[in-house]
């Protein structure tokens, strides 16, 4: 327990200079890195930090991949906003001691008209992001602290143009004070750009932290599972995350969840909402989650997850 005290402190202490005076308030670059990854986890609101055995686990905490049992496989596509598309494929390899995990996360803006400084059409261009990581998860002192990382190699190309960057996830999970309790936190995106757009500007990284929560009551109608997470970005405001996954039988689950991160054009209208549902059967899991935005449209997330 004082271990994951003294990592918590740690991240946090690393964050907060850069809360302190909230001057870069969308100023960082690899803005794909923020976007979530994975239906279930959508679904939930982004609230998963603490969730464990699961593959979609790997970006939101890398700690989080402890507890899959079997060779599994995820892919997840995206129709985000603005005709942006995503998709997320990830594999696992567990064994006694740790787990191994390969992932490759994608990020397309659509073809674009490229023009000259008259405004003259030059044909087109299709900008993409690609991060491609490997991860990793074991138990350091059972049953006590779970710990996790990736080490993630990150490329961006807009037209001729193109950056790159390497950096790392941490990740830590503890059980909490109740039963069916865990608590969960990840730091993410700390590295380096080796080379910007240009040669005189590089573009600094969308650093975060996440705090969750998880719990399984143990006294309840049909199985359920509670999540919640405090998320501090350093370039933007602090926001929270919840979610609900409830067992309804035959293998399907619905998800609701809510995230105090989106808001209206005004900034008064509290948007967030999400929905999702989950269908296990026996090596293979499909889940859906859908989110919308106010301003900018609707958000469809289509995941398929199996063991081989």
């Amino acid at each position: 327990m004082r271990s994951c005290l003294a990592f918590t402190t740690a991240l946090a202490l690393y964050i907060t200079p850069a809360l302190a005076a909230n001057d870069n308030v969308g100023t960082t670059g690899f803005g794909f890195l923020k976007v979530g990854v994975g239906a279930r986890p959508a679904a939930l609101g982004g609230a998963f930090a603490a969730a464990s055995g699961d593959l979609e686990a790997s970006p939101w905490n890398p700690a989080g991949l402890w507890g899959i049992g079997q060779r599994s496989a995820t892919l997840s596509v995206s129709r985000y906003l603005v005709d942006t598309q995503a998709g997320f494929l990830s594999a696992a390899f567990p064994g006694e001691k740790q787990l191994w995990a390969f992932s490759v996360n994608y990020f397309s803006y659509g073809s674009l008209t490229r023009t000259d400084a008259e405004g003259v059409e030059e044909g087109s261009f299709t900008p993409f992001d690609l991060a491609a990581y490997l991860s990793v998860a074991r138990p350091l002192w059972k049953p006590w602290l779970k710990v996790g990382a990736n080490i993630k190699a990150i490329y961006s190309r807009i037209d001729e143009f193109s950056s790159d960057a390497y950096v790392v996830d941490l990740g830590a999970l503890i059980p909490g004070p109740f039963e069916g309790m865990s608590i969960g936190a990840s730091l993410s995106n700390i590295g380096f750009v080796r080379s910007g757009y240009t040669n005189s500007f590089k573009d600094s990284l969308p650093v975060s932290l996440r705090l969750g929560l998880a719990h399984r009551p143990a006294h309840t109608p049909l199985p359920l599972l509670v999540l919640a997470d405090f998320v501090v970005p350093n370039d933007g405001d602090p926001h929270l995350s919840f979610g609900a996954e409830i067992g309804v039988g035959h293998g399907l689950y619905l998800r609701p969840g809510y995230s105090t991160q989106q808001t209206g054009s005004q900034g008064d209208t509290p948007l967030g909402l999400s929905a999702g549902a989950g269908l296990a059967l026996q090596h293979y899991r499909l889940d859906y989650a859908y989110n919308s935005y106010e301003d900018l449209g609707e958000v469809h997330r289509l995941a398929l997850s199996g063991s081989f």
